[in-house]
């Protein structure tokens, strides 16, 4: 697979032509526990839903394009259940990575993640969520990682400014 977009709203599926497109809202996925069996089982998670071929079709893409919601300067409930479920792809052991310890990215694939925002976020919010997305892609294999935002209204609009990029 070349290319993925996770979106927790209906998008229009003629943007993203040479993607697959999951929508959050539309698939089973359970929430992480927090037991780390993941870590110490190879990846393997102990719920064994629709977030497990996510997860590997994350591995195996070279874009990854977010289309999420933003609350309070964070990803809205649906993208941050889905995160947390992502640990299986990190190995189990910490390294530093730029002065900061975590766990590194299982997949050495080199690729992009463009996270477009949409919502009624201030400044400040946008400010918060750009170092949380930092933060949680620090490890991963990422050659570059963008966060554009836009009103709610604007959203359409937007993913027309982007679609195509899934031709890279």
């Amino acid at each position: 697979m070349k290319n993925l977009v996770i979106t927790d709203k209906d998008i229009s599926h003629s943007l993203f032509k040479n993607s697959v497109v999951v929508n959050l809202n539309n698939i089973h996925y359970s929430s992480c526990t927090g037991g780390l069996e993941c870590m110490r089982c190879e990846g393997a998670c102990y719920f064994k839903d629709d977030m497990s071929l996510i997860s590997q079709w994350m591995n195996d893409c070279q874009l990854i394009i977010y289309v999420t919601r933003i609350k309070y300067g964070c990803f809205d409930i649906p993208f941050k259940k889905m995160i947390e479920r992502l640990i299986v792809n990190r190995e189990p052991y910490y390294t530093m990575v730029e002065g900061e310890t975590c766990h590194l990215g299982i997949s050495q694939l080199k690729k992009k993640l463009l996270v477009i925002g949409y919502g009624d976020a201030s400044e400040e919010e946008k400010k918060i969520f750009k170092d949380l997305l930092d933060d949680s892609t620090l490890g991963f294999s990422y050659s570059s990682v963008d966060a554009y935002f836009c009103e709610e209204y604007e959203l359409e609009d937007t993913l027309h400014t982007f679609g195509g990029v899934d031709h890279v």
